[in-house]
């Protein structure tokens, strides 16, 4: 049974609206790390010693190497809303990491009274916005409708 006021066309350009943010910050943050001079191996090699700090020294080297290609991919992912609840997880997984590394709890939150108003760090904010593409979903506007909206669930088949 249909809810009178839900508008599946209001819904879906709402997820539209949270998946072109997260997906865009991803998209142009990997898009820097490769224009920048050196590319995005300098960055990698600038940022390893961070990444040690968390991680053993191969893994750590296999991630930052992954970085930037991870935040291309997943911001386009999002951005078209293609696998849309994989790439939510991954990439609020992605933004919790960078919190951490960014300061642990100051990197989500700043808790100094002073700054108030400021109060959520951006890795909180994005990871906030993934996670809605997560347990919402991609939306009627996206290229998941497109392409899987044969499938229903058993419920929805009744």
């Amino acid at each position: 049974m249909r809810n009178g006021k839900s508008c599946e066309a209001c819904s879906g350009l709402g997820l539209l609206l949270v998946r072109c943010m997260v997906g865009s910050v991803l998209l142009l943050a990997g898009y820097q790390k490769f224009a920048a001079p050196g590319g995005a191996s300098a960055w990698a090699t600038d940022h390893l010693s961070q990444a040690q700090g968390y991680m053993s020294t191969s893994l750590a080297n296999l991630y930052v190497h992954a970085v930037p290609f991870a935040e291309v991919i997943l911001g386009g992912l999002l951005v078209v809303g293609l696998l849309t609840r994989a790439s939510g997880l991954v990439a609020a997984l992605m933004l919790t990491s960078f919190g951490i590394a960014s300061g642990g709890v100051h990197g989500f939150f700043k808790t100094d009274y002073e700054v108030a108003s400021q109060l959520f760090q951006a890795p909180f904010v994005y990871g906030v916005l993934a996670l809605v593409a997560l347990f919402a979903g991609p939306g009627a506007i996206s290229l998941d409708r497109l392409l899987f909206s044969g499938r229903k669930a058993p419920r929805e088949r009744d």
